[in-house]
């Protein structure tokens, strides 16, 4: 019995897979909806933090487009009634404006509430890394910016020509009836029947009158470009001449015309820039280089819209590092404070940025994209410190 040695035993079967067992999966299974839960909590809190933020300044903002549009309330036909209208066609635009420092204050209220209670402290603490607690603010910001950007392409051009038609309803010399506008000054009558992109006018007809009131030329024209307050570009045309031994016609290729049209009046009849949806800017910079016309002004346009989603991640990361650290040292009113200047800040630059770069003559690119390119950086190296 004693000499007889023992048969090692077969080892278990999964033995040295313990790790894949069934306890194993629970456990990473809890783990995962732990963190799932913790995602939702912390958008929760960053809607509620937001929310708030973003409707309190678009109250603000309406109401001073209210008083603006309450300026012009009895000229014409413009009452109190089309003021409200013109206002609430007017909020998606001003909602858009609004989007970047909403983003950032909305980060540093929803998330500092918790770092004032220190759950921000105990996630860092637990684990919690700077990319986890960051996700479900770039979740959040990817929502932000599709709605954005529908805004831009759909929302916005729509609204704001609602917006344009019914303050045409201002000027007493103005009509648009169905898709023809027509206006009156002392010497033109001038139809214009359609608008392409937003600011080409189209399908011209130009009746010069004389003393009298009688037309004594025509001029028609396929399209015009309009140079400025005071100048179109005709394209494309013919006119025709009222004279005592008859009518005289001639074509053109181009006719500069002195415009003698109110500035007021061009604007109900030309959508402004900043209601350009990007494709309607892409064709128009597209007709403006086929005829050789300067096109840079509406290029910078173009890349300030492209840029947007690109500031509205940099500015809602630029509030990450506001909620971590030692955050009771500040009270969330003085963070909350310094965050809203540096979003007016923000606004002022892309502002000015846009002037510089025409003044200056300066890329489009670096024009438009600039103070988000800067805000970025910002954002990322005060994240990287902050870890």
């Amino acid at each position: 019995m004693g000499g007889r040695a023992r048969r090692p035993r077969a080892p278990l079967v999964g033995a040295g897979r313990l790790g894949d067992g069934p306890s194993h999966r629970l456990a990473a299974g809890a783990a995962d909806r732990a963190l799932s839960l913790l995602n939702r909590y912390l958008l929760l809190a960053l809607l509620r933090g937001g929310s708030p933020v973003f409707l309190l300044l678009l109250g603000l903002f309406s109401f001073v487009a209210l008083a603006e549009q309450l300026e012009d309330v009895g000229t014409g036909a413009f009452g109190t009634l089309e003021a409200l209208r013109t206002v609430g066609f007017q909020l998606p635009r001003i909602a858009l404006d609004l989007l970047p420092i909403t983003c950032l204050l909305g980060t540093v209220v929803g998330l500092g509430q918790l770092a004032n209670q220190l759950e921000v402290t105990a996630l860092r603490s637990s684990g919690f890394s700077m990319v986890q607690l960051a996700r479900p603010l770039l979740l959040m910001l990817m929502a932000v910016t599709v709605s954005a950007l529908i805004l831009q392409q759909t929302v916005i051009p729509d609204f704001e020509g609602r917006a344009l038609d019914l303050r045409t309803r201002s000027f007493d010399n103005a009509a648009k009836e169905e898709d023809a506008f027509w206006t009156r000054s002392a010497s033109n009558l001038v139809r214009v029947g359609a608008v392409a992109y937003g600011t080409l006018p189209s399908d011209i007809e130009i009746y010069r009158l004389d003393d009298q009131g009688r037309v004594r030329e025509l001029i028609q024209a396929a399209r015009a470009d309009v140079i400025g307050p005071d100048s179109w570009l005709l394209h494309e045309g013919l006119v025709t001449r009222f004279e005592t031994e008859g009518v005289v016609q001639s074509h053109f290729d181009q006719l500069p015309w002195a415009s003698d049209i109110d500035p007021e009046q061009i604007d109900a009849l030309l959508r402004a820039e900043h209601a350009l949806a990007p494709t309607d800017l892409v064709a128009y910079i597209g007709h403006l280089r086929g005829n050789d016309l300067d096109a840079h002004r509406f290029e910078v346009l173009l890349w300030q819209l492209l840029g947007l989603p690109m500031g509205l991640f940099a500015m809602g990361l630029l509030g990450l590092p506001f909620v971590v650290g030692n955050v009771r040292s500040t009270p969330l009113g003085a963070r909350v404070t310094l965050c809203a200047l540096i979003g007016i800040l923000f606004y002022l630059l892309e502002r000015t940025s846009l002037q510089v770069g025409l003044l200056y003559r300066l890329p489009a690119p670096l024009a438009g994209l600039a103070p988000d390119l800067l805000a970025l950086t910002a954002a990322l190296l005060s994240i990287r410190l902050k870890r």
